[in-house]
């Protein structure tokens, strides 16, 4: 029986093992968060709690308060899903193999195109998230990046893999293109024009994913 090398939650690691090289540019991540909308009055007052609740009491979630509390709130106010198209997975396992490497991962949300039974099909999105100064805890990004190419094998489309970890109220957004990976900068949560941001470029997943379809 063939013998798979397993690899940590390493970025140095996977950049080695894959040839993932970080550029300091990338058209694919410039214009996803460049992405605006208008939003209803209802959304505006959702956005309007979340800012509050994380300015008030953000510091003290744990990570599945985080998840509960905020991160789902985004998804819910970004509207990303599309009945039968496009769906949010949270916590689930996604593998591959990939040359000699068996790569597995649980992510803590996946946008992707649903199975009949709803088990994602091709996935698109992954974030990872991670309560700061909550114990030893594996790198978000090292997750999300494996993630994303364990997407880059099963899609095997040669189109943009996207990605997010986030680390208490700070978030950042990343494209995998080949082998070129692009990290944006912070956008930090308590203040409401990043707020406002990252709903933007969750919100803009939808076309992105649609476009493809």
């Amino acid at each position: 029986m063939e013998q798979y090398k397993k690899l940590p939650f390493d970025l140095d690691i996977l950049a080695e093992a894959f040839d993932v090289q970080r550029v300091g540019s990338c058209n694919d991540l410039t214009q996803w968060l460049s992405s605006t909308f208008t939003l209803t009055a209802t959304e505006l007052e959702i956005i309007d709690d979340i800012h509050e609740e994380i300015e008030s009491n953000g510091d003290y979630w744990n990570e599945e308060e985080l998840k509960v509390q905020f991160i789902g709130t985004v998804f819910y106010v970004a509207k990303v899903k599309q009945k039968g198209k496009i769906r949010v997975y949270f916590e689930r396992s996604i593998s591959a193999t990939i040359n000699e490497y068996k790569l597995s991962v649980i992510s803590d949300c996946i946008v992707a195109t649903p199975q009949q039974f709803s088990s994602p099909r091709n996935p698109y999105f992954f974030l990872q998230e991670f309560k700061k100064g909550k114990g030893e805890k594996t790198d978000p990004e090292a997750q999300m990046l494996t993630a994303m190419l364990i997407a880059q094998a099963l899609n095997n489309d040669n189109k943009p893999v996207y990605g997010s970890f986030v680390v208490g109220s700070e978030w950042r957004f990343t494209t995998l293109v080949g082998k070129n990976y692009c990290i944006s900068k912070k956008f930090d949560a308590t203040q409401k024009k990043e707020l406002l941001q990252v709903i933007y470029s969750i919100r803009a997943l939808k076309n992105l994913i649609l476009d493809r379809l």
